[in-house]
């Protein structure tokens, strides 16, 4: 009997010392739910994210987790900008809701104050920058126009999609940018 005793006393100490490394070692089974924070891991900023923070925010957020950026060069005093305004920023809302894809306004004020009242007169939502900032040139798909207003979209590595005139972009935002799936990393000859 105390031998019986022993070797379950025995038998019982090692399993519980075994079970917190074997809990360790094992993976989740596949039916645990995931955690909030498994589920939201921060992702590095993309190329595009890392360039556009370096130039001085004028206003608006940035959405580091879209797929698609949106570089739009417009200005207040320019009258087919103003005039073309209305929609992109009613097409921006559906982006937002969307998530994968965002606007950046490159503004082609001469100063951020009238970028600012640019922004305050239509109700933008955009994220906004001075497209003359001294950083502007290192944003990944970044081309200064001739002429405004004009559109670069860009994946979030800076691999321009299209460039045209908004009129040509923003109506159909959707099949240059998420109709093409998300984007896939550069290969390393790329970089």
């Amino acid at each position: 009997m105390r031998r019986t005793t022993f070797f379950s006393l025995l038998c019982l100490g090692l399993g519980l010392l075994a079970s917190p490394l074997s809990l360790a070692q094992d993976e989740a089974p596949a039916d645990a739910p995931i955690s909030k924070k498994a589920d939201k891991k921060k992702q590095p900023d993309s190329p595009v994210v890392k360039a556009v923070k370096k130039m001085k925010k004028v206003k608006g957020r940035l959405n580091t987790k879209a797929d698609y950026y949106i570089y739009l060069f417009s200005a207040s005093w320019c009258g087919p900008c103003c005039k073309e305004m209305p929609e992109i920023v009613e097409q921006h809302k559906k982006m937002k809701k969307d998530g994968r894809v965002d606007i950046i306004l490159m503004g082609k004020d001469e100063t951020p104050a009238g970028v600012k009242g640019f922004i305050k007169q239509f109700n933008m939502k955009f994220y906004a920058v001075m497209a003359s900032d001294k950083d502007a040139t290192k944003v990944p798909g970044f081309t200064n126009p001739s002429g405004i207003p004009f559109c670069i979209v860009v994946d979030r590595y800076g691999r321009v999609m299209a460039q045209s005139h908004p009129a040509g972009i923003i109506p159909n935002w959707e099949a240059y940018t998420i109709d093409k799936g998300v984007p896939e990393p550069p290969a390393e000859t790329e970089k």
